[in-house]
Formats: structure tokens, sequence, C-alpha cells
């Protein structure tokens, strides 16, 4: 009785390995056009990328202190796709406030057309170096066309070669624009007011070396607090100079082409801080001011810092209000967008 039992398991076990021989022989005797068959039958994966744009000839190296200050531009900004009436709102901004800049871009920065489509105004980032953002900058760059990484550590102190670097962008890659805004994150800014009124009056007076902004009487600093500066490009060295507060202002071309000229004859600049470039390289440049806070126009602004939203109900004629990201960590992205609701119920340019 058990010798037929293992008798027959030893049959079905001969029987196996033999049919597995057989397998064996026939995938070693496939021919090379079957396997070049199969391999050529197999789908391909389909890739869809964005195409980055072609390079742009390289930037002459500029002499002096600009020498220090490089750009990284996004690989998809291209400038030959950018309308030819346009101003550039040049924002600078910390690397590490990305949902800031993204605020930004969903309420008064939003990349749309004024006066019966015939203006546009783009906002551009500038933002410093810093080690512990630097692949999110680069996703940013590749999903935004707006932010420009410079050379310069991300700290207030180096807030005044971000200035220059704003100034220095702007007359490398868009020298045909007539003039620039500059501003920061922190600012929520009244685009119907900046377009009806302000534009006009920086127009008017674009062909003129100036800086447009608030000079007011208590922003003022004294020559000798840049001597070295002082003795390399002035002779002038008593009495002291008015200098923008750095909120909001605007720079013509003229004058922008005068003050990096005059800048690029300097090596160094001991701590240039925030009157560095609208008071001191402003006046060593020989660049006049047109003064907001004496315009007809009565501009206004308010430190809010934080309640822009009741600042904008109560004036609506405000041109700018700061968030609280003014006075320190950003309390709320809503802040941003409770301004624009506000703002957007008025009738837009």
């Amino acid at each position: 009785m058990f010798a037929g039992y293992f008798g027959r398991r030893r049959f079905k076990s001969i029987l196996a390995v033999f049919l597995g021989f057989l397998v064996l022989i026939a995938l070693l005797y496939k021919t090379p056009k079957q396997e070049h068959q199969l391999y050529t039958e197999s789908p391909r994966p389909i890739q869809i990328q964005k195409t980055p744009s072609p390079p742009l000839a390289p930037i002459k190296k500029r002499p002096g202190v600009m020498s220090l200050i490089e750009f990284k531009n996004s690989p998809y900004l291209v400038f030959r796709s950018l309308p030819t009436n346009y101003i550039p709102i040049m924002i600078l901004s910390k690397a590490a406030n990305i949902e800031v800049r993204d605020a930004i871009r969903r309420t008064w920065g939003f990349y749309r057309s004024y006066r019966n489509d015939t203006l546009r105004m783009k906002v551009f980032f500038l933002v410093g170096t810093d080690d512990f953002m630097t692949h999110r900058i680069l996703t940013e760059q590749n999903v935004f066309d707006d932010v420009i990484q410079i050379t310069v550590p991300d700290m207030y102190s180096f807030s005044a070669y971000k200035e220059l670097s704003a100034m220095a962008w702007v007359r490398s890659y868009l020298p045909d624009v007539p003039f620039y805004i500059k501003t920061e994150d922190d600012v929520i800014i009244n685009m119907k007011i900046l377009v009806d009124r302000l534009l006009p009056m920086i127009e008017s007076i674009a062909n003129q070396k100036l800086i447009v902004g608030w000079f007011a009487s208590e922003n003022v600093v004294p020559r000798g607090s840049y001597q070295k500066f002082i003795d390399a490009v002035m002779t002038q060295t008593n009495g002291e100079v008015p200098y923008a507060m750095s909120l909001l202002y605007a720079v013509t071309a003229i004058g922008a082409d005068r003050m990096i000229d005059t800048i690029s004859k300097i090596e160094h600049i001991d701590y240039p801080g925030d009157p560095f470039v609208t008071g001191i390289l402003r006046d060593a440049a020989e660049v006049q001011i047109t003064n907001l806070s004496r315009s007809p126009e009565n501009f206004k602004y308010e430190l809010a810092n934080g309640g822009c939203r009741r600042a904008f109900e109560k004036n609506h004629n405000l041109l700018m209000c700061t968030s609280s990201l003014h006075v320190g960590p950003i309390v709320s992205m809503m802040e941003y967008f409770e301004a624009w609701n506000v703002l957007i119920g008025q009738p837009q340019p």
C-alpha cells in the first residue's frame, strides 16, 4: 500500500522536473527578433514639462560696490513676452516669507491690466541668500516667474544692498521702462489710488533725475555718517541730507542711471543703512526729490501694523498700509485678503 503511494509521488516529482526542463529550453531558445518586438511594443512614458526661457546675453560686470551683486532669475521668466507698456513693482522680501509673497500675488499684486488694457503692473520679489531656504526658493522660481534671488545675505543690515539690487536689476533687465516702484512685502497697496493718482504724477516727470517718495522732516542723515564715501564722490560736506521712507518710493530711469554710475566708483561702503540709497547716494548723484508729503494730491499712508482692513474702511484714499509683518512675525495671512476685499469693493480702474 505505502510502496504504491510513494511510487506515485516519485513519478509526479519526475514529471514536474521534466516539464520545468522543457520550459527552460523554450526560454533559452527565444529568438532575438521576438525580444526586440516585445521591447518596442511596450508604451513609452509621456513627459510634459515647461520650457525654460532661452539664455540671455550675459550682463556686463558692474564695477565697484555693484560687483558684489549677482542675480538668479526664474528659468521661466521670458522678458520678450512682457508687454511694452508696463511698470515693474520691485518688492523686497525675505526668503522665508513664501506665504506672504503668495498672498500678495493673490491680492494687490495680481498681474492684471489697467486703463482699459493699456497698462500692466507686474510685481517682482527680490529675496536674499538664506542657506535654509535655497531649495524652497528654487521650487518657487520653478512655479512663479517673479522671484529674483540676489547674492546678498537676507539680513536687515544689508537692506541698502537690496535696494541697490532692485535698481541694478531693473536697469539691466528692463532698460526700456521709464521708472520703477520699490516697496516691501509688509505693505498693502491701494492699486486704484496708485494707478489713478500716483502714476500720472510720476509719468509727468519721468524724464527727470528724480526719486518720488515721502521725505519727512525727521528723515535726515548727517553727511558725516558716510565721510569716506562723501570724500570720494562729493565736495560738499556740511548739512543734512533728506532720505525717503523705505516702504514705497519710485525712481526714474535717468535718476537710477546716475546713482548706479556714482556708486560704481566706490569699492566699499561701511554699514549702509536705510538712509544711504535715497539720501547720501541720491545727493551725491545729484538726483532731485519729489516729496509726496507736500504733493497737492495729499497722498496718505498708515502704519496700521495689522489693522489695514479697518484703515482702508475708514479712509478709501489711503495709498498704502502696513501689515503686522512690519513690526514682527506675520499674525495672519488673512490681513492681506481682508484688506483687499475692502479695496475691491470700490470701483476699480
